[in-house]
């Protein structure tokens, strides 16, 4: 996207193999429009497009946060799937715990790369 405005941040849960329901992006549409009026007419459909993305997500719906076992100097923080945004503060939190040499506050270990040996 060089310039121009995007709607954002729902989800859909299916297969990788099916087909994006763009009901959705219809929708954040036309709720963009309804917050910014000015949208409404000023551009034409055809300068309009939809894109969907796959969020990276683990079969067990968790995401990995801890240190690397390849290397102590690697900590992870991947996987959070739609809720990246939403879990970063406390992400954030452990991976400073960890990297400062801190207990983390809450049990990291359900999180750990190990479970998928």
């Amino acid at each position: 996207m060089d310039n121009g405005l995007r709607f954002a941040g729902t989800v859909e849960l299916a297969g990788l193999e099916a087909a994006p329901d763009w009901r959705r992006a219809h929708i954040l549409l036309e709720q963009g429009r309804k917050m910014l009026p000015g949208l409404a007419g000023s551009h034409p459909e055809d300068r309009i497009s939809v894109w969907m993305g796959h969020r990276p997500s683990l079969p067990d719906s968790l995401p990995v946060i801890g240190p690397s076992r390849a290397s102590p100097d690697v900590i992870h923080a991947f996987g959070h799937g739609h809720v990246g945004m939403t879990s970063a503060p406390m992400t954030g939190k452990i991976i400073a715990d960890l990297v400062t040499g801190r207990p983390p506050s809450i049990d990291i270990g359900p999180f750990s790369a190990a479970r998928f040996r």
